[in-house]
């Protein structure tokens, strides 16, 4: 019997993440005075990606850039651009033995916009919906200086599609926000063994979270696609649909094995109805598989997204919310797990002087002063 698919792709998705965390992989946002703004986004690509005519749309690991991108490469670790479509010379010059070619190039993909709404627009058109980008971008004139706060959220979008079972029912909220974006940093003050006792009950909280949603979504395909098939049902569909909450909580869960596969899953609903009227539904393991592949498909998508994240703002950053400051540039660390918990925030705030205003304030006090010695001079 083969493995749960969605367990392999839970456990590939995490080998992936160990080696794509420190790739080059970024989205450079630039935003103006003036509102305007710009967003490029680099990654190592694939041939078809790259050699793609301008006049072609391409998709990268479920990103999809129209026309309207700007588009060039370039050797990682060298700034020179090179235009798009790279030619298979260019592409063959760089193969060396038991290298990969994708892994020493970055393709860059650029586009302006007007305001920082459209360009948010874009990016959720971009990651195909996944995830649902806002942003807004807020002038407060003060005279001598402008404030420009920038904020941009990312939230998944029908989540309850995804993960049917609430995270909540498993770990308390901070708990799952530590677990999926270090924030708050429950294991501060703790002794190294303190924190392992606490990331192994954290983990397993999650597993189970994990498990649950596997079962729940077995247990929807069942009623709602395959009850018919059932011969003499311990229950109604009705029933069984009522009774799903009862499976899906049960110890047994809890307790499943990573690698389950969907046998372990027959004998649990076997066990707790006291029947064998659902055993032949799980016969042919590659429909579960595919089933569930597909189930999850857009959770791979998510946890395969993990670029830089970083803003170039106006005059010199204040206020760089969670980011990491260098002059008027924050950094910020993202990954499609963070946004699992509650929404991914970028909250920034920026400071440009206004020299002219110094300058016309220095004029008001020059007229000022004048106008108060010509006045005692005529007195």
């Amino acid at each position: 019997m083969k493995t749960n698919r969605f367990y392999i792709i839970v456990v590939a998705v995490a080998l992936l993440m160990t080696s794509c965390r420190n790739n080059d992989s970024q989205m450079l946002t630039i935003i103006n005075e003036d509102g305007t703004c710009s967003r490029e986004m680099s990654f190592h690509p694939y041939p078809k990606e790259v050699m793609a005519q301008l006049n072609e749309p391409i998709e990268s690991s479920c990103l999809h850039f129209g026309t309207d991108w700007q588009r060039t490469w370039s050797v990682a670790g060298d700034s020179v651009r090179h235009p798009c479509p790279m030619t298979e010379a260019q592409w063959d010059s760089l193969r060396r033995p038991e290298e990969n070619v994708s892994n020493k190039i970055l393709m860059h993909t650029k586009r302006n916009y007007q305001n920082v709404g459209e360009m948010s627009d874009s990016l959720t058109s971009i990651v195909g919906h996944l995830f649902k980008a806002t942003a807004s971008l807020d002038k407060h004139f003060k005279w001598f200086y402008t404030d420009y706060l920038y904020q941009e959220t990312l939230t998944i979008t029908d989540i309850e599609k995804i993960f049917s079972v609430p995270l909540d029912r498993f770990v308390s909220a901070d708990t799952a926000s530590y677990w999926f974006t270090g924030q708050p940093n429950l294991a501060e003050g703790l002794t190294g063994a303190e924190q392992k006792e606490l990331l192994d009950a954290i983990e397993a909280g999650i597993s189970h979270w994990f498990s649950a949603c596997t079962m729940s979504s077995i247990c929807d395909f069942i009623a709602n696609v395959h009850y018919d098939e059932v011969k003499n049902p311990p229950v109604s569909k009705e029933q069984f649909l009522a009774l799903k909450d009862s499976i899906v909580m049960s110890p047994t869960v809890r307790n499943l094995d990573l690698f389950c596969n969907i046998s372990q899953v027959s004998k649990i609903i076997k066990d707790f109805y006291h029947s064998d009227a659902y055993t032949p539904l799980f016969s042919d393991s590659t429909k579960w598989e595919r089933r569930l592949e597909t189930k999850y498909k857009s959770y791979e998508y998510l946890m395969m997204m993990a670029p830089q994240l970083v803003y170039v703002m106006p005059g010199k950053v204040i206020d760089g919310g969670a980011g990491v400051i260098e002059g008027n540039v924050v950094h910020y660390k993202f990954s499609g797990e963070r946004m699992i918990p509650h929404p991914y925030d970028v909250v920034i705030t920026s400071r440009v002087t206004n020299v002219w205003a110094f300058a016309a304030t220095f004029l008001i006090i020059l007229v000022a002063i004048g106008s108060f010695f010509y006045r005692h001079k005529r007195a």
